[in-house]
């Protein structure tokens, strides 16, 4: 008597690389999209047995038919190990968990059953066998909190009513029993595992005549059918069970039927793993007589019915849900979570923020007080990872309440109690406690300065921080200015022009704030320092110089010490407490607009108002300009150009050409010399062209007046 042949469904196995990999999908290519994903999983012969006691009903609790997932799921073009099966499928991730439960599950694996269906029907599955094995998959995935909700589905094709089992499963030794003609089998699928190139195909066909025993393609049923010899319908079976075949047998016998309209079919269950040389000692693969319902019962055309959705953990018909934050290193959710706003943003506004590049930016901050720890925080914000701090003060008990590195810990240094921790180290120390995979450093260096003289006592500290900072400027991409005196930013504007490094200078009143983009030479002919012996101020041969102003470009004297003779609010830069938040905001803002801007640091200026057709517009995010000046009194910005200053005393052509040539001898003039530097950059002959223009305009006047 047929009794109807029970299958063992595919149960899945999902590696948690897998969800990594599914997670990095979503953030930097499908965003917002819920295009279902290709995706190749994997399963595998039965690995033994299982152990059941008799009248059990053909079933077993503890046997699984595992169908896994791993890391490499999505690069579906590359080959399956050579001892699994691979199963083709997508993966549909939607955005919210309501849609989640919105769409229409039947209906979802109805979709997959058609693909399936019009494989058997154009013969497609016969020559890719592969096709008749599915892992479908709905995911909401709430990356923010490191879980998943998942249901999977290995969809079957229905038969009109189902098969039968005839007669009671039998071991493979029945029919094959001499180990030469199971050698045979065995070595047939290593050849067939070897021809495909994809691993074991799922389904495969064995003809027997007399002795001999062959292997060969599903794509050759039609010819074994048509012919006279035995033959089998082999598949790889993941089922341990020895009544209950696994679940890819139900679209093989779905085929045959539809296809070779058979109404009864040997089917051998191949359970075996082989090694490279040897077949197993004793095989674990049964033999079956399976009926099927007349094949005029099933009209080609028709679409069968579907099956196969994966029973949850409780056995009912509903999704899972898998928790990977506790199982998680904290420091990599950290690492993962300071970047999510980043990507979120580039879901839906800025499609073109090139992450990666940020993140490699090699940042040097020239300034570690109020405006250098704020700029860290934005910067940090924005995805910067590699940040370099120069100052050399000490953290005092006034810094930690505008200074937003520091707490009242680094107010007092271990080593030296009576004195705070270098700001330098500290600013770094507290960044890289802030996000684990931050790289960063703090030197302490003083930075030589015009108008503060270089004594001999010190000449050589002088020297070794000017070769330090040199070699910094010469690492990072872009430098930021941020130091609280105007001298102490002469050093790295020069630096900065000198070296061809985007420079974002920062600078605070009482309730003011200028920020700017350094200008740099564009690409043009090598500039010629001046002569030997050229006249003080005569310039090289230059084909321009930087094509926006510097910081000292509006200036007609050089810079000096101002700090002297100053009272001590004076001093300290006393500014109204969220100037230096607003400011440093909209300079690390400004930075990465032009990180982000075809031309980078050479990007011409954008103007104010609405946008215009020639606005180069980077990636999304808003103008580029030269200078903002911020009034908080009026809670007001503008914006202004500033083309750059032929004499300037800092970027100038004769400054810089200058500096090149005469490298730290140059400088020490430049510290030492109060009119070292107008006489350089021509600043001091156009001023004395100008007083001569002024004198004469008089006389003409006092002439004109006599007349008069």
């Amino acid at each position: 008597m047929a009794n109807t042949l029970a299958h063992l469904p595919f149960s899945s196995s999902v590696d948690p690389a897998f969800w990594a990999a599914l997670s990095d999908l979503k953030m930097t290519k499908l965003k917002l999209d819920s295009t279902p994903q290709p995706l190749r999983a994997l399963y595998a012969p039965a690995a033994a047995a299982a152990h059941r006691s008799e009248g059990d009903g053909g079933t077993d609790a503890a046997a699984v038919a595992w169908m896994n997932l791993a890391g490499d799921a999505f690069d579906v073009a590359s080959d399956a190990p050579r001892r699994s099966v691979g199963a083709v499928g997508a993966v549909t991730v939607v955005n919210t968990m309501d849609e989640f439960k919105a769409i229409d599950k039947k209906d979802f694996l109805s979709k997959a059953g058609e693909q399936m269906c019009a494989h058997v029907d154009s013969g497609a599955a016969e020559q890719d066998p592969s096709l008749l094995v599915h892992c479908e998959a709905l995911v909401f995935s709430d990356l923010k909190n490191y879980k998943h909700i998942y249901w999977f589905a290995f969809p079957a094709l229905c038969l009109p009513t189902p098969p039968a089992l005839e007669g009671a499963p039998a071991a493979l030794a029945s029919r094959l029993p001499t180990p030469g003609q199971r050698q045979l089998l065995h070595l047939g699928v290593q050849q067939l595992q070897g021809a495909s190139g994809k691993g074991t195909p799922p389904f495969f066909i064995v003809e027997l005549s007399g002795e001999s025993v062959s292997v060969r393609p599903l794509r050759d049923v039609h010819d074994v059918a048509a012919g006279t010899n035995e033959w089998w319908l082999a598949f790889v079976d993941p089922s341990p069970l020895p009544t209950n075949p696994g679940w890819p047998l139900r679209n093989a016998l779905f085929l045959v039927h539809r296809r070779v309209k058979l109404t009864s079919v040997a089917v051998l269950c191949y359970r075996d793993v082989l090694n490279a040389k040897e077949a197993p000692v004793e095989s674990r693969s049964i033999l079956l007589r399976v009926a099927l319902p007349p094949y005029d019962s099933a009209p080609s055309s028709n679409v069968p019915a579907v099956v196969g959705w994966e029973a949850n953990a409780k056995g009912k018909m509903g999704a899972r849900m898998v928790d990977l934050a506790p199982f998680m290193d904290p420091q990599r959710r950290a690492v993962e979570s300071a970047d999510l706003n980043l990507k979120l943003m580039r879901w839906r506004f800025l499609p073109d923020l090139d992450i990666d590049r940020l993140a490699r930016t090699k940042v040097l901050l020239v300034g570690a007080g109020t405006l250098g720890c704020n700029v860290a925080r934005s910067l940090m914000a924005w995805g910067f990872r590699d940040m370099v701090f120069v100052d050399n003060g000490k953290v005092s008990f006034s810094n930690p309440t505008r200074q937003w590195l520091f707490d009242f810990s680094d107010c007092v240094d271990p080593a030296r109690p009576s004195e705070g921790k270098p700001k330098a180290q500290a600013a770094a120390e507290a960044i890289m406690r802030i996000v684990p995979n931050m790289k960063a450093r703090g030197e302490e260096l003083t930075i030589p300065m015009p108008g503060h003289p270089v004594m001999e006592a010190s000449l050589a500290g002088v020297k070794r921080d000017l070769s330090r900072l040199e070699q910094l400027v010469d690492e990072a991409d872009v430098v930021f200015l941020l130091t609280d005196t105007r001298e102490s930013r002469w050093l790295p504007t020069v630096l900065s022009a000198a070296k061809d490094k985007p420079c974002v200078n920062v600078a605070l009143g009482f309730d003011t704030f200028v920020i700017m983009r350094h200008g740099l030479c564009p690409p043009c002919t090598p500039c010629t320092p001046p002569a030997a012996g050229a006249a003080s101020g005569e310039q090289g041969d230059c084909a321009g110089g930087p094509n926006l102003g510097c910081y000292f470009c509006n200036d007609v004297v050089a810079p000096m010490d101002s700090t002297r003779n100053r009272t001590l609010d004076q001093q300290c830069t006393a500014t109204r407490p969220g100037l230096s938040a607003m400011a440093s905001a909209m300079a690390v803002e400004l930075a990465v607009t032009m990180l982000h801007h075809p031309l980078g640091a050479l990007a011409p200026p954008d103007q104010p108002g609405p946008p215009t057709g020639q606005d180069a517009e980077a990636a999304g995010l808003g103008k580029l300009p030269h200078q903002i000046r911020g009034f908080v009194t009026n809670f007001s910005s503008v914006i202004v150009t500033g083309q750059a200053f032929k004499h300037c005393t800092a970027c100038s052509p004769p400054v810089v050409q200058g500096y090149k040539r005469g490298g730290v001898e140059f400088l020490l003039r430049a510290f030492n010399e109060p009119d070292f530097l107008e006489s350089t950059s021509g600043l001091k002959q156009m001023l004395a062209a100008a007083e001569d223009m002024a004198e004469d305009w008089e006389e003409d006047g006092d002439e004109w007046d006599d007349d008069a």
